[in-house]
């Protein structure tokens, strides 16, 4: 019998639950199979979470009640009574009944998955056989005992290394980073344990060979282990969603590249925000998930290069290993170190709990949520949180660069700019000047805008990605004309004296620029006499 069979009849000795179920009716009649499921589904404490999702408790486990593995459950309980199988119909009947207990009669919890809590208590569910949790605050980590927060398990999820004597240091014999992305591969890790977002995006990439996919692994083996710990690329937004729904941690391997709606879902994924699907494809319902989860991505090439995508993320570039091990010997290296690393882990959380609403880190970076709470945590785990946020700054900087230079707009703009302070006019004339810079594989590229309302809206989102390189954005109306103007840091552009001789649009243009300024915010600074270096650190 499996684990989840023994833990009910387990219970029905230990809790003094109702008599055991009945086969056959007062006449002596066997009973429906769906009553007798039925029983056995009312034994359960039957409840539901905010989203009206159905679960019943089974001594420590909660089952989602329309999962496969509470159906499992049902019918190994069901030949554990009758030394009979049930159909599958007279399933879908109990499961269907029980599913609306849940929901209406049943009271409402918090479910969690792995990590719960907030910012004030952790609680992380160990994924072992007992069930038990850790339960983290500013004052120290223990198990819980007593009452307990409803958490439920996938199927893949694996039990966390056991915590032991702290020593953070041993994870660099498995993570090959340099240096000065220690700090960031550690920050990651304490936020990927916290129970609310913002979470950056960590990047592995590197030559082949590099070891991108072990150490994936690794890191989620430390944070949510499962048995199938990396997926395949999502081919649509469905399957990103599946997998964020079905594990804590979403790890994606060997991704050559992130389509533009990939790219939208995956910020979301990162800072929050609803995913929609339908609910089928054969109707018009529609499904929206507010759902927000750490992420691990790898492959050969930088592959955030999207302006927003970049900066919601962490970009590691691996060394190359310069000392081979068999994968046994690595693995099993790694089971040994793995209980003091996760200890060191626990500890740092102590202390984000305790200060990040108080550190002090200056001017704060794009998701301080996450800068502040990974700082806070440093020290267990043998940084500063100085070293941190200067490892941080710099790795932003370093995504707003390669997003300017992997987009080829923002490389024709970068060329114009080396031949001017300023430059002011309108979409299409921008059109036209960067035509004339760009060489021909950056014209034929498929992101190369093809409208003016299309320059706009690429201008708009490389803004700050161009500010960090020195070269600012700022889009002005004059009654019906509309100026985009350029300008490097350290110079004001004047309009009056830096336009170019102006080129009457034609009315088609005039209106996809009216559209183009609807569907856009603008994300840039005015022009402003800062030195450059300043202007660099505007996160």
């Amino acid at each position: 019998m499996s684990d989840s069979g023994t833990a009910f009849l387990d219970s029905l000795i230990t809790e003094q639950r109702p008599p055991p179920v009945t086969v056959f009716d007062s006449e002596g009649r066997p009973r429906k199979q769906s009553d007798v499921l039925l029983d056995i589904g009312r034994i359960h404490d039957l409840f539901h979470d905010r989203a009206r999702n159905a679960y019943a408790g089974v001594g420590k486990a909660v089952y989602a009640i329309e999962s496969a593995g509470y159906r499992e459950l049902l019918a190994e309980s069901f030949l554990a009574t009758t030394n009979k199988g049930c159909n599958r119909n007279s399933i879908v009947d109990a499961i269907s009944t029980l599913a609306s207990l849940a929901k209406f009669r049943g009271n409402c919890r918090d479910v969690w998955l792995r990590v719960g809590g907030d910012s004030n208590g952790v609680v992380i569910d160990t994924g072992n056989a007992n069930h038990d949790l850790i339960d983290i605050t500013a004052n120290g980590w223990k198990l819980i005992e007593g009452e307990r927060p409803e958490f439920r398990r996938v199927g893949a999820m694996q039990p966390l290394p056991e915590p032991a004597a702290p020593d953070f240091s041993r994870l660099w014999n498995y993570v090959t980073v340099a240096e000065e992305h220690r700090p960031l591969v550690a920050g990651w890790m304490l936020a990927a344990l916290r129970p609310v977002g913002p979470y950056p995006l960590l990047i592995f990439s590197g030559e082949q060979g590099t070891g991108k996919s072990t150490q994936g692994r690794v890191v989620r083996r430390l944070t949510d282990p499962s048995a199938s710990p990396l997926r395949a690329p999502p081919k649509e937004v469905r399957d990103l969603l599946v997998g964020a729904l079905n594990g804590w941690v979403l790890a994606v391997d060997n991704l050559s590249g992130i389509n533009p709606q990939l790219s939208d879902a995956l910020c979301r994924l990162s800072t929050g925000g609803a995913i929609s699907e339908r609910a089928l494809y054969s109707n018009t319902d529609e499904i929206l998930v507010e759902v927000q989860r750490p992420v691990i991505l790898n492959g050969i090439e930088d592959i955030a290069t999207r302006p927003d995508l970049a900066e919601r993320s962490l970009h590691i570039e691996l060394e190359p290993i310069t000392l081979r091990r068999t994968e046994a010997e690595f693995w099993r290296a790694f089971e040994q170190d793995a209980p003091r690393i996760f200890g060191a882990l626990l500890e740092g959380l102590v202390c984000s709990i305790r200060d990040h609403a108080t550190i002090q880190l200056g001017r704060l970076p794009r998701m301080a949520d996450f800068a502040t709470w990974a700082a806070a945590g440093m020290e267990p785990l043998g940084f500063t949180a100085d070293q941190f946020i200067s490892a941080y700054r710099a790795n932003i900087q370093d995504g707003q660069t390669a997003s300017v230079e992997s987009s080829p707009v923002g490389e024709a703009v970068t060329r114009l700019m080396t031949a001017h302070q300023t430059w002011t006019g309108t979409a299409s004339e921008l059109m036209a000047e960067l035509a004339r810079v760009a060489d021909d594989a950056m014209t034929r590229n498929p992101t190369w805008p093809k409208s003016p309302r299309w320059m706009t809206g690429t201008i708009t989102r490389l803004a700050p990605a161009l500010r960090a390189k020195g070269i600012s954005v700022d889009r002005q109306r004059s009654g019906d004309s509309r100026a985009i103007t350029l300008c490097r840091a350290g110079k004001i552009a004047s309009l009056a004296s830096q336009r170019h001789e102006p080129i009457q649009e034609t009315p088609t243009n005039d209106a996809n620029d009216d559209n183009d300024d609807k569907n856009h915010m603008l994300h840039s600074a005015r022009p402003s006499p800062k030195p450059a270096l300043e202007d660099a650190e505007e996160f």
